[in-house]
């Protein structure tokens, strides 16, 4: 099982139904999994997802990993295939991972640091060897917009400072990697650009719920449409300080030989959730797979919409008003904004598919019988707890939150409502 506080969890059959869907969701996103299923080698034929290779016409293969969960990719990528036909490569993760040919480094997320910085000279530097007759083999996770940082015009202070005031402002993901983009000298295709003329294929695991190329850690190896123009726009919008924007690459021969491809994102988990659901009896609807709004109010979203008989799902990101500086995350808020609106027979989970939602913990469950009975016998209310932006305090003292192995890929947020039949 991923989720490793299954059996205190799942105390009822509703529970344990709705446990169980998530938990297709989390076994469809194994990282591993994922990288078996995506490439292949047959003698010196390699195949990346839909595009194959014939390693004969290439004279060194460089191997990099950005993001959240991007080295264990890597690891598996390396075993398929073989380091020795690796000639270099570097990893930014935050978690060190021991791998046979690329190096592996340890950065800081959300916010970029000095860490950052000198591991992303390190990758520009082996990218900057490579030729035309080279292949460049790119696994890109969701965190890489932090995690990966060439600043152009600003210091590393500058940028958290940056990234900080978007974060608190809940500005929009697309306005954060705008300025993220032209405040950056390896993002909005900079990547691509360094690799040049080598060809360069990118495996994707798309933490963003439309899945925008240009959007996923915020688009090293894909041309940027935006301008540096849009840039000022967005941070006059908020109030950030004047400085200098720099232009993303915009020449078409930087990206000829790129190719880009998603092999993983929430519609992969939700997938699984449906087939899961149907073999436990459930009509599976989808809500959206791009879902956002409010955390709380699409909690209560979930809790009035599930019909009788139905697991109602969802994939996406929400956000959090921020009102104190409370303990919690935006699926706390969504499981704990659902209690008042549940009926009976229903039970609701809502995760973070890395397992980190804010907090050491994955997300919550809450359902009809056990939650709103120990709420009773606490005399506690989740309203007052989710407008002092707290709910982790009162998800714990339920015992509802959510721990899983952190195996899985970043594909942002999936939850479902299960509601039993009358």
């Amino acid at each position: 099982m991923i989720t490793k506080n299954y059996p205190e969890l799942a105390t009822n059959e509703i529970r344990k139904d709705a446990l169980d869907i998530v938990e297709a969701g989390f076994g469809a996103i194994r990282v591993e999994k994922l990288i078996r299923s995506s490439i292949s080698l047959d003698r010196n034929s390699l195949k990346l997802s839909t595009n194959t290779y014939d390693l004969n016409k290439f004279k060194h293969i460089y191997l990099f990993g950005i993001g959240k969960g991007s080295a264990r990719a890597v690891r598996e990528i390396e075993n398929v295939v073989g380091p020795d036909r690796i000639t270099a490569g570097h990893v930014i993760d935050i978690q060190k991972t021991e791998l046979k040919k690329v190096k592996s480094h340890v950065g800081t997320h959300p916010l970029p640091s000095d860490k950052n910085i000198q591991a992303t000279k390190k990758i520009i530097k082996t990218l900057e060897s490579a030729g035309e007759n080279d292949l460049v083999i790119v696994m890109i996770c969701g965190g890489g917009s932090a995690l990966m940082t060439k600043l152009a015009n600003l210091s590393c202070l500058e940028a958290q400072f940056i990234s900080k005031v978007l974060l608190m402002q809940e500005a929009k993901i697309q306005e954060i990697n705008t300025v993220r983009k032209h405040i950056s000298q390896i993002h909005g295709g900079y990547f691509a650009k360094y690799a040049y003329p080598a060809s360069v294929q990118t495996l994707i695991i798309s933490d963003v719920p439309d899945n925008d190329l240009s959007s996923i850690a915020s688009g090293p190896t894909v041309m940027d449409l935006t301008t540096k123009e849009e840039a000022e726009t967005v941070a006059k919008k908020y109030g950030l300080p004047k400085f200098e924007f720099t232009e993303t690459p915009k020449e078409n021969k930087y990206f000829k030989k790129v190719k880009n491809n998603i092999i993983a994102s929430g519609q992969t988990a939700l997938e699984a959730m449906e087939n899961r659901a149907k073999e436990l009896g459930y009509h599976p609807r989808t809500k959206s797979a791009n879902l956002s709004g409010i955390a709380k109010e699409v909690g209560d979203e979930l809790a009035k919409e599930v019909r009788p008989g139905e697991a109602l799902m969802a994939a996406g990101e929400t956000v959090v008003k921020v009102n104190f500086p409370g303990r919690g995350g935006r699926n706390q808020e969504v499981a704990l904004g659902s209690v008042a609106a549940l009926k009976e027979g229903t039970a609701i989970v809502s995760v973070n598919s890395d397992g980190k939602d804010n907090m050491p913990v994955a997300g919550a469950i809450v359902d009809y019988y056990q939650t709103r009975k120990k709420l009773a016998k606490i005399n506690k209310s989740p309203r007052e707890y989710l407008h002092r932006n707290n709910s982790y305090e009162l998800l714990e003292e339920l015992d509802d939150l959510i721990h899983i192995e952190k195996v899985t890929a970043n594909v942002a947020d999936f939850m479902v409502a299960v509601r039993r039949a009358e």
